[in-house]
């Protein structure tokens, strides 16, 4: 156990010193109403237990995780989706503002997107990883402001998804 709590601990220190900078987020829409989101982040088989050299895989659930939309001026049906102070297994040591950025949304609100590098913040890009089959769906209410969100999607090896409903500020 304390093999792997140093190698977690190595893990991140490396992390916080390679990745200095994010890739080009796009042109926000100023004055966009796009919401922000309370809800629920789900990974299968996303955490694990090592005892007496035996690895068990369990699901990870993450309660009261802030999701917010941004949409893009300088790609026509594109937006940002932001993950806020998230968490993806038990032994991650912290918390990220997790960006996954460029996601199609279409006319009806359904969401797609394929080979999407995500990143954190001052952390940068997760190539390991690297979003597949995202699919989702957003409801806008009268105003523009996103009223629900689900969202699935292969977060490198883990099947991840996201609930969450508008949250009233």
């Amino acid at each position: 156990m304390k093999k792997q709590t140093l190698f977690i601990i190595a893990s991140t220190a490396i992390l916080f010193t390679c990745f200095s900078c994010s890739p080009e987020q796009g042109e926000f829409v100023e004055n966009s109403p796009t919401g922000k989101i309370l809800g629920t982040v789900r990974v299968t088989n996303g955490s694990y237990d090592v005892a007496n050299g035996d690895t068990t895989y369990y699901d990870y659930i993450g309660n009261n995780i802030e999701a917010e939309l941004t949409k893009l001026t300088d790609k026509e049906n594109k937006y940002n989706i932001v993950l806020y102070k998230v968490c993806f297994s038990n032994h991650m040591p912290v918390t990220i503002d997790m960006t996954i950025p460029a996601i199609d949304i279409d006319s009806h609100g359904n969401l797609s997107g394929d080979s999407i590098v995500p990143y954190a913040g001052i952390l940068g890009e997760y190539p390991r990883y690297t979003i597949r089959n995202l699919t989702g769906k957003v409801v806008f209410d009268a105003n523009g402001k996103a009223a629900a969100l689900t969202l699935d999607m292969l977060c490198g090896k883990y099947q991840t998804g996201y609930q969450g409903l508008y949250k009233v500020e």
